[in-house]
């Protein structure tokens, strides 16, 4: 699967190993799953996430949130590993999305 140009939304984040000091952040991002493999791609900052570190799925009207736990943070060079919530404004896709992640 793949979207272009959605708008993610990251909070409650929790750095466990890296130099992300942030608790939260947005940014604008193309986003494939494929191989297991969900991948968040903003240009500067780029998020890997392995479907065995979702811990939950919810649908919300126009969105996905992701419950997810040790996912990887790219800021340029440096990785970050961190846990937290991630919501991808999906749009009318979103039911779709939420059962190629979760069903």
């Amino acid at each position: 699967m793949k979207a272009e140009k959605i708008k993610a939304e990251f909070a409650n984040l929790q750095t466990h190993m890296g130099s992300l000091r942030d608790s939260k952040f947005k940014m604008k991002c193309n986003v494939t799953y494929e191989d297991l493999l969900l991948v968040m791609d903003g240009g500067k900052r780029v998020v890997r996430l392995h479907a065995r570190n979702i811990n939950n799925v919810h649908l919300e009207k126009k969105a996905i949130r992701i419950a997810a736990l040790n996912f990887e943070v790219n800021d340029d060079r440096d990785v970050s590993v961190v846990s937290g919530s991630i919501r991808l404004e999906v749009g009318i896709d979103s039911e779709a999305w939420y059962k190629e992640l979760w069903g």
